[in-house]
């Protein structure tokens, strides 16, 4: 008699909203306030359909979308700007639509689009965790290791993650481009790893993602985003403290590279720098704090520096239940006056009043020659 098939379906989700108050959120310089979306991670709904095929071996299908509490549209940015972007519409499953192997003796493959290791090093390494307000992703955009275009997320990605050996893990991928004529363009290589041991946590990832047009005849319209991220952290009692450092280079034939002056989307040389902890009152009740600096290396502003970031931020989070945070909280960016890059402390997101985040002006992106301060109350909960 043949063995009836061990199937499991899990439907699963978060969504983060809540209320926000900002200054200088609009190309006219004008603070903002009103319903935030997604200020604590992005909201997410998916799928997914597993099945054992032996005692060491599973079969694992996941299909996951971003979608907007806001207006309810599903699909890729939709959770940023309450509509699916323009030309994405229908990206559903735009955060996963791939297919795992996964074995305990020999590690897992993923295939199909997905999350690369830098997607979970930024969220791991992270004291804020809430990659949204005031956190490690809108540095990632600004400076160019956070992008759902091939650095954190990929299409047709294949991506190895060992088993653990003696704290370490492996974690390496290529993303598949090509054009006639050009079987590289447009592909994208990561490698990297994990290692535990105790208390001490270390990652690390070195990606190299083409940002140019796949479909152009030729390989001169590419520039390569180079990101090398190292990150530690440390747990001892009620604290954990984390650090890190990420180089990102971007050299274009042109200019060597240039900070986006009306859209995050960092395609630049730059230096980043973060440290934070994290505090745990009770099981129940945190604190967490974080700094980031982010050191312009692009060529055009190498000596006066105006695209430098210092960002803090700072939160009180309450967990009541497993599947529930209630959270407070405030951050702000510091900037020179004659910054040309477009920067924001709450990542890609358009305010209820003025013209948005993804504005210009005759006279550039002018909210971003600005410092920002905001502060964000709301909560999370996850099915």
């Amino acid at each position: 008699m043949q063995e009836e098939a061990k199937f499991k379906t899990e439907i699963y989700g978060q969504l983060s909203a809540g209320y926000y108050q900002a200054s200088n959120m609009t190309s006219a310089n004008l603070d903002a306030s009103g319903m935030s979306d997604q200020p604590k991670g992005n909201n997410r709904v998916g799928v997914k359909v597993s099945r054992e095929l032996d005692s060491d071996l599973r079969a694992m299908v996941t299909l996951e979308s971003n979608f907007s509490a806001r207006t309810g549209a599903l699909g890729r940015d939709s959770a940023g700007y309450g509509v699916a972007a323009s030309g994405n519409a229908a990206s559903v499953f735009d955060r996963e639509a791939n297919v795992r192997v996964i074995s305990k003796t020999y590690g897992t493959l993923i295939l199909g689009r997905g999350p690369t290791l830098q997607n979970d090093l930024s969220g791991a390494f992270d004291s804020r965790q809430n990659w949204n307000f005031g956190g490690l992703k809108p540095i990632g955009r600004y400076v160019g290791f956070h992008s759902a275009s091939g650095v954190n997320r990929a299409d047709k990605l294949i991506r190895y993650i060992s088993p653990v050996y003696e704290g370490f893990n492996l974690d390496t991928g290529i993303s598949f481009g090509g054009v006639a004529g050009d079987e590289d363009k447009g592909t994208n290589y990561y490698l990297g790893g994990r290692y535990k041991n105790g208390n001490l946590e270390l990652g690390y990832n070195h990606a190299e993602v083409k940002l140019g047009s796949a479909s152009a005849p030729t390989s001169q319209t590419e520039v390569t985003n180079r990101v090398d991220f190292f990150a530690a952290k440390y747990t001892i009692d009620s604290w954990t403290v984390n650090a890190g450092y990420v180089m990102t280079r971007n050299p274009s034939l042109s200019s060597g590279g240039s900070f986006d002056t009306v859209k995050t989307a960092g395609k630049v040389n730059a230096d980043t720098w973060f440290a934070g902890a994290v505090y745990r009152f009770t099981p129940t009740l945190s604190w967490n704090g974080g700094w980031y600096q982010v050191n312009d290396q692009t060529a055009q502003t190498v000596t006066n520096k105006n695209n430098d970031v210092t960002m803090i931020a700072t939160g009180i989070t309450w967990s009541p239940y497993k599947e529930m945070d209630v959270f407070i909280d405030y951050a702000q960016a510091s900037r020179q006056t004659g910054a040309t890059g477009a920067f924001t402390l709450y990542d890609k997101w358009v305010p209820d009043t003025g013209t948005g985040g993804n504005a210009s002006s005759s006279i550039g992106y002018s909210e971003s020659k600005k410092s920002q301060s905001g502060i964000s109350i709301g909560a999370l909960y996850r099915f």
